[in-house]
């Protein structure tokens, strides 16, 4: 089941008599068991690697979540820690991630530039290889399968608009997240085409919000900020150029949080300059936001506890 950004497809209208007065009493108990702890997880490609290693670090500070939130890649790690927020899924994703090969996603790999391009059709690649790889890593078909509340974002091209899914069969939104324009085919759902999430909402912290969450956590990993080669072909100007745009809605959505919410940026560390497709560095990203992310967050932890010490003596 689709859920529109605003409003939602599968809100019950409200009825006359006892069903219609007892409608606030449901919005307030449903406000009441909202999710507090929110993972948002964005968008990134090869990047999200770098999640696995933030994963680990908050399930090690017994940090769980009560909603995971998940954008294009962050549908696929998103949906795989929902499935089971453990450290030997962790252990699992990082196994994934370093054995990933950029044939394993893009099989078509081996083509010339400018055969691919010259190709017709809505994308240089077929999305074959990123179904077996995300049908390997999951441990659930469905949303209802999951063990933590799961939602992830895709693009509706033909109504141009972020619609969310939350029920059903998990694969093919997960595929409609991650499809990169041109890169990977758009999924078709229920007889509507959808494409990459990020096209709308990289990093769906209003999303958090909107479902009750108060403390949110973001793994982001598609920040424009770190080092990366300048560009050789077309595409990949193109491919920064959908970077900065993504960047531009993420930093005014953080800078209109209510204040009652605490959103958690956990860093990426240093992250080695590479190209869309290079999977041959995931192990050195997943230990560099590992370390990166369990040093905020002990810090963190530190500052609570003086915090706390500080009331209970003031």
């Amino acid at each position: 089941m689709t859920e529109d950004a605003a409003p939602t497809r599968d809100a019950a209208p409200t009825r006359p008599g006892l069903s219609g007065r007892l409608a606030p009493l449901r919005d307030r108990l449903r406000r009441r068991h909202a999710p507090r702890t929110a993972f948002v997880l964005s968008g990134g490609g090869n990047l999200g690697a770098l999640q696995v290693g933030m994963l680990r670090a908050l399930l090690e500070q017994r940090i769980v979540p009560d909603l995971v939130l998940g954008c294009s890649v962050g549908a696929l790690n998103g949906a795989a820690i929902a499935a089971d927020p453990s450290l030997e899924m962790v252990g699992r994703m990082h196994d994934m991630w370093v054995d990933l090969d950029d044939r394993d996603v893009l099989p078509a790999g081996l083509l010339p530039t400018t055969v691919q391009l010259a190709r017709k059709g809505e994308s240089v690649h077929g999305n074959e290889g990123l179904r077996r790889v995300v049908e390997a890593i999951l441990e659930a078909d469905t949303f209802e399968d999951l063990r933590v509340p799961f939602q992830c974002v895709a693009t509706d091209i033909d109504a141009a608009r972020e619609v969310w899914f939350s029920s059903g069969t998990l694969v093919d939104p997960i595929l409609a997240s991650a499809a990169l324009p041109a890169m990977l085919p758009p999924v078709e759902i229920d007889g509507t085409r959808y494409i990459d999430g990020a096209v709308v909402n990289d990093v769906p912290v209003t999303r958090a919000v909107e479902l009750g969450a108060t403390t949110i956590y973001i793994l982001h990993v598609g920040g424009f900020d770190r080092p990366r080669p300048e560009p050789r072909r077309p595409f990949d100007m193109a491919l920064q150029a959908y970077w900065i745009a993504r960047r531009a809605r993420f930093r005014r959505d953080m800078a209109n949080l209510p204040a009652s919410v605490e959103a958690v940026l956990l860093p990426t560390g240093d992250v080695p300059p590479g190209r869309f497709n290079d999977f041959k560095q995931s192990a050195t990203m997943i230990a560099g936001a590992y370390h990166a992310s369990a040093a905020l967050l002990l810090a963190r932890e530190d500052r609570e506890a003086e915090a706390t010490a500080s009331g209970a003596t003031g």
